[in-house]
């Protein structure tokens, strides 16, 4: 009985990862006028990927970057860029904040500030 519950659970485990696969582009450099560099982009991706599920349809499963665009320019070592992220039938321009130090980059999504436009 437990080895055929274990069995179940683990065909169940399988249907479920193989039902949630989601497809991302995941090409750098990314399209657009974005100035952040390749590294940059790369360890950004994901982050907005990630917010792009929070817009997106129940079940989409496909996401790219459509365009990038720098919407603050670079003063300082600040900026920001705009970044259109599609999530099936769903658009969003997501602010991202950028800054270089000597040590580390860092980003951080403008949240307040995203738009969201359906088809």
């Amino acid at each position: 009985m437990k080895k055929g519950l274990c069995l179940s659970l683990l065909m169940l485990l399988g249907l479920a990862s193989a039902t949630y696969a989601y497809s991302y582009d995941t090409n750098i450099p990314l399209p657009g006028k974005s100035i952040a560099g390749a590294e940059m982009q790369r360890d950004t991706l994901f982050t907005a990927y990630a917010y792009a599920h929070r817009i997106a349809p129940p079940d989409c499963t496909s996401f790219s970057i459509a365009d990038t665009m720098v919407s603050k320019p670079r003063q300082d070592n600040k900026w920001q860029e705009i970044w259109t992220l599609k999530a099936c039938s769903r658009t969003a321009k997501v602010p991202i904040n950028f800054e270089i130090k000597p040590d580390y980059n860092a980003y951080t999504i403008d949240y307040m500030n995203v738009k969201v436009y359906s088809k």
